[in-house]
């Protein structure tokens, strides 16, 4: 016995301080890529409370915008709030002054003018009394029932303090549709809450007011003690973080079950164990057989059943093949990767399991081995399964040789590959992902170059005409006649509508984007619509002509079709010559609305542009003309929210002609949310 230990004692101590050692590798590979995974948990959460508080302050900042350039005069009239507030959805609204008077409301509420209810709301109050903007608790709807968050912003006019307040329907909201999509993990679990444990909105649909504590008690309780960390629900561990949304009243957090979260990490993990356990039960045989290679047959056959369990324990795939290359002996891991029974596979040959493609390499390395010429080989290759699938794989193949040391066995070992391939592809396809998204970036800042550049030139230019005829007005009055005076007030007012053409185009083209705008289309008379929009161009009596039968309909959204109309008669007498003619004819399901002119036309290289955003010609006419490059764009948008087309072609034998095609049956599917009282002006 003591003989035995003096041969056990050097190798087992090596042995167990390599297995200690790889041991200790591979709980921190593991405990690392979990740090690792969570950290882009919380990353993830931080991002999408960092798209709550961007969303937040950029609606702050456009009601704010809104609210100075519309509703800062003396005396705010309904049309102008009921105009504001349509443009931002809102299903209810007030103004304040500086005392906290009820000014305007929306729904119209007669009896509540004049009354001082700032001091019934703590937003209203807080942007009455302390001058910044402030974001209420969510609220049923006195309407509807459904959650709601009233936004409270202060401006300056000269008449004092205003707040402009208005209630957002949280479920129908961009930030509903962003909550849902924040976290792609099976099962997680983003509320929004604010101070009084109300759910604001998450990543389910929340169609009544309700407690954070009602739908998630365990979860509730976990934040009062830490705003990050995991707890126990129905037996299974979750992980949650959380973080408060500057400005608001509201906190953001995220929760999902930690089988989840370490769902990618464990094949990874168990690959790791495996290959531990496979590497310390090697390395214990081979301890055994150099400790017992002088003993007797009956410790031999000791060592041989010991190995044929670590053989048909293992984890990865093993098999035995003799010289021609047929399995005598298979695992049962081997059996499972290849989806067959061990009787199914003993006796065939290797390449009968084989991908064709790489049975010629198979079959080289084995001819190999059988001449003598390598004692082994490393390959990747692939597997057919049972059901027809391809699994993909690494092995290790040795040569086992008798007594004589003639070729007997081929011992192969294979780790099944495929888990850890798609991984890999995800990662490639993640990669390519990102690399389109940052293309639309990009795109996105091409476009908000131009849009500044329009801003800069465009805004500046009637803003600075108005400024200096006033300036003027003001010191040369009592020495202007009154001819001179009427000419720059006309030259003041005109400016003054095209700045607010410009504000309503830029309006416009942010509710487009926002994916804001669609129709509520009703069966209409084209020819009627047509000559309305005729007389609301205020053309000189003969210089647009329309011809119509009796009796044209379509479905189309009559606001829209007035704003598309006044676009296209404005970009006829604006860059064409009369005369204009308007023709509407019926052409199956389709009515057709041409609108023709007797100018230069668009230049042909610049016809595949027409429709395009912040373009305009460089030749022709357009470049005598002003304009922002944007009423074509939005009319195409309009149209295609409408449920409509707009096209182009050369007028004969000069001018151009738009075809604006209007649909005769309405769209089931189209969903029909009200678009804005603005008008869309040429350009």
């Amino acid at each position: 016995m003591r003989t035995g230990w003096r041969f056990l004692a050097a190798p087992l101590a090596v042995w167990l301080m390599l297995t200690c050692l790889g041991t200790g590798v591979l709980i921190w590979v593991e405990r690392t890529t979990k740090n690792a995974v969570v950290q882009r948990y919380e990353w993830r959460a931080g991002l999408a409370a960092d798209f709550v508080e961007a969303l937040v302050t950029d609606l702050i900042a456009r009601q704010s915008t809104q609210a100075r350039a519309f509703l800062s005069d003396q005396t705010v009239t309904a049309v102008d709030f009921t105009r504001s507030v349509g443009g931002f959805g809102y299903p209810a609204a007030v103004l304040l002054d500086a005392e906290g008077r009820l000014l305007q409301v929306m729904p119209p509420d007669p009896a509540l003018t004049g009354q001082k209810i700032s001091e019934r709301y703590r937003h209203m109050d807080i942007a009455v009394t302390q001058g910044r903007p402030a974001v209420s608790s969510v609220v049923a709807s006195a309407v509807e029932g459904l959650p709601v968050v009233a936004f409270a912003v202060p401006y300056g006019t000269p008449y004092g303090r205003r707040v402009f307040s208005g209630a957002v329907a949280v479920g129908g909201s961009q930030l509903s549709s962003y909550l849902a999509t924040a976290i792609p993990l099976e099962g997680a679990k983003v509320h929004l809450v604010d101070s009084v444990d109300a759910v604001v909105a998450g990543n389910h649909p929340h169609t009544v007011v309700n407690l954070l504590i009602n739908e998630e008690p365990r979860l509730h309780a976990a934040l009062s003690r830490a705003g990050t960390g995991r707890y126990q629900d129905g037996g299974v561990w979750w992980r949650y973080t959380s973080r408060d949304i500057p400005g608001t009243p509201w906190r953001l957090s995220a929760a999902v079950s930690e089988d989840v979260l370490f769902a990618s990490t464990s094949g990874s993990r168990a690959a790791g164990r495996a290959a531990l356990v496979t590497a310390s039960g090697v390395g214990l045989l081979v301890v055994a057989a150099t400790a017992r290679a002088r003993r007797n047959r009956r410790e031999l056959r000791s060592s041989e059943l010991r190995l044929r369990k670590v053989f048909d324990n293992s984890r990865i795939g093993m098999t035995l093949t003799d010289m021609d290359g047929r399995m005598v002996r298979v695992n049962p891991t081997l059996c499972q990767m290849l989806g067959r029974t061990e009787t199914d596979l003993l006796g065939r040959h290797v390449t009968d399991v084989t991908h064709p493609d790489d049975v010629i390499t198979t079959q080289r390395n084995v001819r190999d081995c059988r001449t003598g010429r390598i004692d082994g080989f490393d390959i990747d290759k692939r597997y057919v399964h049972a059901d027809g699938r391809i699994v993909d794989a690494t092995i290790t193949a040795s040569l086992l040789r008798d007594e004589a040391d003639r070729p007997q066995y081929i011992a192969t070992q294979i780790i099944d590959m495929t888990e850890r391939h798609a991984l890999a592809d995800e990662r490639r396809r993640a990669a390519a992902e990102l690399a389109r998204h940052a293309e639309r970036l990009e795109h996105a800042n091409e476009q908000m170059a131009d849009f500044m550049a329009m801003l800069t030139h465009d805004v500046r230019q009637p803003l600075t005409a108005i400024v200096s005829a006033g300036e003027l007005l003001l010191d040369d009055w009592p020495d202007l006649e009154d001819d001179t005076r009427l000419h720059y007030l006309r030259r003041m007012t005109t400016a003054g509508h095209r700045a607010d053409r410009l504000v309503t185009e830029i309006l416009t083209l942010a509710q487009l984007d926002a994916g804001a705008l669609t129709a509520r289309p009703v069966r209409l008379d084209v020819a009627h619509a047509v000559r309305e929009a005729v007389i609301a161009q205020g053309a000189e009596p003969g210089t647009i002509t329309v011809t119509a039968p009796d009796q044209v309909t379509a479905f189309a959204d009559p606001v829209h079709l007035q704003l598309l109309l006044g676009n296209l008669l404005g970009n006829a007498t604006k860059y064409g010559a009369p005369p204009v003619q308007v023709m509407i004819t019926p052409d199956r399901d389709r009515t057709l609305v041409r609108v023709a002119d007797s100018g230069e036309g668009v230049p042909a290289a610049f016809i595949p542009h027409l429709f395009e955003r912040f373009t305009r010609a460089e030749t022709g006419v357009a470049t005598t003309k002003s304009g922002t490059g944007l009423g074509l764009y939005l009319v195409a948008r309009l149209a295609d929210a409408s449920g409509a087309t707009i096209g182009y072609q050369p007028n004969e034998p000069h001018g151009a002609v738009f075809i604006l095609s209007l649909p005769r049956t309405p769209d089931p599917v189209r969903p029909a949310i009200s678009a804005p009282a603005s008008p869309v002006t040429s350009s």
